[in-house]
């Protein structure tokens, strides 16, 4: 990856785009996000962590954990697939239905309006300029969960990592200011008016919100591809960086990609690592405190923190086009398997309080 294409490791984003799994990645040098799962290769070029001392070598074979009781599975989520389509189901696996139709193109990468009415997606359609700097600038769409209303709410130049404010009144995303080379973060309301140039470095990626709307959490690095995540307000004041990894070759493949949220803002779950060798960390809000969670073999991200403590994420094991799906306690304990999320690409979108679909109560 040459160090000019912003393309976040994290959420796989490229592997996403390709799989229908994550946030693309967006091209060389890009980050996958939000939320954002766990870039890696094609399908997921996760981050580096160089956070406290890189990613250690010793690690553990994934082996076989004993699934998540339904009846503890709240919430709606959303998620692409190889076909490259938005799906949504109830968290339990009850409604799952098609929302979009994307045809010969690829939609990916949902987040959801914060009421559970509407979703923003990435997709290769609709009615951009070309991405001449390989950033990996494409359509962004908004429809309604039962899949009607679609419309195009991108800028003319395209965008990407798509992250809709839990307030509901606007959506981050990474986009190109006129006449540069790098993506940077906007925020713009859901129809897509009223741009706001939040004002980030150059090669800023995969915004990520705080539960509160107060802050918003993302990736960025300096034009050498050496990923590190940084928070902000989300009026773009209070610009902070938390990690420092170490620059590892080829750029844009390593570093510490963006995350979740814990609940109650304090704390951040994090993708660190190198291509297919990467793990979740947590760290807290300021920066302090950072430590590894998960010693597999493979590569994971985190993609959601749910209520109830658990952490969900990712595992990939090398190139393979679709992940497996688990959550565990903060401490790393208490992993069970998530298969009713077997075919989901990553990243996915979990909306935890929202009602089941009415239509299959």
């Amino acid at each position: 990856m040459e160090s000019g294409r912003s393309c976040l490791p994290r959420r796989a984003v490229e592997r996403v785009r390709r799989v229908g799994c994550t946030r693309r990645v967006n091209g060389p040098v890009g980050i996958s996000r939000r939320r954002l799962g766990v870039l890696a290769a094609s399908a997921a070029v996760a981050c580096l962590c160089a956070g406290a001392s890189g990613v250690a070598a010793s690690t553990r074979k994934e082996r076989a954990y004993p699934p998540v009781s339904k009846r503890n599975l709240f919430g709606r989520i959303a998620y692409s697939t190889r076909g490259g389509d938005i799906w949504v189901m109830n968290a339990n696996g009850t409604c799952r239905h098609r929302v979009t139709r994307s045809g010969a193109k690829h939609d990916f990468d949902p987040s959801w309006a914060p009421d559970g009415s509407r979703l923003v997606f990435r997709t290769s359609r609709g009615h951009y300029q070309p991405d001449v700097n390989g950033n990996g600038l494409e359509g962004l769409f908004v429809v309604d969960v039962d899949g009607s209303h679609e419309r195009e709410i991108q800028p003319p130049t395209g965008g990407m990592f798509a992250d809709w404010s839990p307030r509901g009144d606007k959506i981050a995303f990474s986009g190109l200011r006129p006449g540069h080379r790098y993506d940077t973060l906007f925020l713009m309301n859901p129809d897509g008016t009223g741009v706001h140039d939040l004002g980030t470095p150059y090669g800023s990626e995969g915004a990520v919100w705080s539960p509160d709307a107060s802050h918003i959490q993302y990736g960025a690095h300096n034009g050498d591809g050496n990923w590190a995540i940084w928070t902000m307000r989300s009026d773009g004041s209070e610009q902070r960086q938390l990690t420092h990894p170490r620059l590892v070759l080829p750029a844009g493949s390593g570093g510490t990609i963006p995350g979740a949220w814990s609940p109650d803002g304090t704390r951040i779950a994090y993708s660190s690592g190198q291509m297919h060798r990467r793990a979740v960390w947590i760290m807290n809000a300021d920066g302090t405190g950072k430590h590894r969670v998960t010693h597999w073999l493979g590569s994971e991200s985190p993609l959601a923190w749910l209520p109830n403590g658990r952490i969900v994420f990712s595992h990939f094991k090398g190139d393979e086009p679709l992940p497996r799906f688990y959550w565990m306690k903060p401490n790393g304990t208490g992993i069970r398997s998530l298969p009713l999320l077997s075919g989901a690409g990553d990243p996915l979108e979990w909306l935890p309080h929202a009602a089941p679909d009415p239509r299959c109560s």
